[in-house]
């Protein structure tokens, strides 16, 4: 068995194996950017990428010469950059579909759980289209039981109860 076969068995193996820990175990870890750095595309993906198309065309054209070590080099190439911009242009669609929601603002929430000695719990809101628990701080009077509707108002880090917000001081 020549040497470039082995090359194509071992690369194409190699992107089976990471696409399938990036899809089930990883997610999707794409690093690309939105401009074209070059080290976005020498990367252990792309040398694998460039090591599928140049050991294809070697093994299709059976053999090692001037040509076919030209045309697998292009190929590498080209195999590199489709796939980085197929890389891109999915993480683009898949940063179309996040909405970043940072402030909250009489949203309904339901309480998950309420300590009453230190006057702290966690809600959850419905933000982005699924369900996140957020801590909940109250007044010196408030007592909550969970399961409890209530509306809240803050940031993603912390709510208040929309009839007991903080009064805050203005000056020093």
């Amino acid at each position: 068995m020549d040497w470039y076969v082995i090359m194509l068995i071992a690369s194409a193996g190699l992107f089976v194996i990471m696409s399938i820990f990036s899809i089930f175990f990883g997610g999707l870890d794409i690093d690309v950017d939105a401009n074209l750095e070059i080290g976005d595309v020498i990367s252990f993906k792309g040398l694998i990428h460039f090591s599928i198309g140049f050991s294809l065309v070697l093994t299709l054209m059976d053999g090692l010469s001037l040509l076919s070590s030209a045309i697998g080099v292009i190929t590498g190439i080209v195999f590199v950059l489709v796939l980085y911009y197929l890389y891109k242009m999915m993480y683009t669609k898949l940063q179309q579909n996040i909405k970043y929601t940072t402030d909250i603002k009489d949203m309904d929430a339901e309480v998950y759980w309420w300590d009453d000695t230190k006057k702290v719990g966690e809600v959850f809101v419905t933000l982005e289209g699924r369900p996140v628990t957020i801590t909940l701080k109250g007044a010196v009077s408030e007592t909550f039981q969970k399961g409890q509707k209530i509306t809240v108002t803050g940031t993603r880090n912390c709510v208040f109860n929309v009839g007991q917000l903080p009064r805050l001081s203005v000056g020093a």
